[in-house]
């Protein structure tokens, strides 16, 4: 997803006409469009169907900013991805069920500005692929990120067993080798990555209050992890640290919070955790 900001086109020169407004009053217009906008529709209703994934964090600004409004890829894939996690249909068509989502997100959002310090990571692209082993957080706040292994090198195969309701295992997010993310249940879900567990040496319901990373990689310490997969990782990790307000502390892996000690050595002992947290201090 690229982060640079277009130059003005005429759209926007035209807007400097118009009376100044403050970015909070900008902000406040932002409003779910009417529903049947579908890929290859233009015009002001895209804009205003853009303007609002960009509020609820599914779009960027600099994505939606080149012009007056065209649905094309990237807006159905946010839709998409809004579907996704709204437990709709994934078609990629806002319709009545979508625009009827969007307009409550609207109304419980917070700014897309993020209010934690630095403020640079945006959500990286990922790709949906639903997992049936989830269940409720309870109300339980986000506050910790989890990194796994998958213990084998083999990303499809680790995809398709975490999306198998026999395996009663998931996770929230997996990186292949390639560097390409997976989505396997929504951030607000509590996925099935992690088991009996302590947070610095407190017992917890470790899987209620965390978001599970699993990294594509055999965990034997041998196998190098790709410069992709440390790329994708700190963009990923740097948005959900920014995202849910996670201390640096509580951005551990499976060996540190599994019991008895020594149950798991996740992520594996040639993961680059310094690397990793310079990405995203």
């Amino acid at each position: 997803m690229s982060l640079r900001l277009p130059s003005l086109s005429s759209v926007f020169r035209a807007t400097q006409a118009q009376a100044p407004r403050t970015a909070a009053a900008a902000a406040s217009t932002v409003s779910a469009p009417p529903a049947g906008l579908r890929k290859g529709d233009s015009g002001p209703k895209v804009k205003q169907l853009q303007d609002a994934l960009v509020k609820v964090g599914y779009m960027t600004k600099a994505q939606v900013s080149t012009g007056p409004g065209i649905f094309g890829p990237q807006t159905e894939a946010a839709v998409k991805k809004f579907q996704a996690d709204k437990k709709l249909p994934t078609t990629g068509f806002y319709g009545d069920l979508t625009h009827a989502a969007l307009k409550k997100a609207l109304g419980t959002s917070a700014p897309t500005t993020p209010t934690t310090p630095g403020g640079k990571f945006t959500k990286p692209a990922v790709i949906n692929a639903p997992s049936p082993n989830q269940n409720s957080r309870g109300g339980t706040k986000i506050d910790t990120i989890v990194m796994h292994h998958t213990a084998t090198n083999n990303g499809a195969g680790d995809l398709s067993w975490m999306r198998n309701p026999q395996s009663k295992v998931s996770a929230h997010y997996m990186v292949d080798r390639d560097g390409k993310i997976y989505q396997l249940v929504g951030d607000d879900k509590r996925a099935w990555h992690a088991g009996k567990g302590e947070l610095h040496g407190v017992p917890s319901d470790i899987n209620n209050r965390s978001i599970g990373i699993e990294i594509v990689n055999d965990g034997s310490g041998k196998t190098p992890f790709t410069e992709a997969q440390y790329k994708s990782l700190t963009q990923l990790t740097g948005y959900l640290k920014q995202q849910h307000n996670i201390p640096m502390k509580n951005i551990v892996g499976h060996a540190d919070v599994a019991v008895p000690k020594g149950r798991k050595n996740d992520p594996a002992p040639n993961f680059d955790w310094n690397r990793l947290r310079k990405g995203i201090s």
